[in-house]
């Protein structure tokens, strides 16, 4: 038995309408700067030949172990 319901019409032609897009296509890129306003500076350089950050964590977690051993 293949009953199909005739309560929607078959469909006629596509959307959007051929030789249109539905949306444009995306923008990609920041916008321009404003008039008037200076650029933004750039981001900061990380040095990566610099370990300072590491060595007074470390050196920090052992002056704390240390007290911490003459404390207790």
């Amino acid at each position: 038995m293949s009953y199909q319901p005739s309560a929607y019409p078959p469909p006629g032609t596509a959307y959007p309408p051929p030789g249109q897009q539905a949306y444009p296509p995306p923008a990609y890129g920041a916008p321009p700067p404003m008039a008037g306003y200076p650029p933004p500076p750039p981001p900061p350089q990380e040095s990566k030949g610099s370990n300072d950050g590491f060595m007074k964590g470390c050196l920090a977690a052992i002056c704390c172990c240390c007290l911490l051993d003459m404390c207790f």
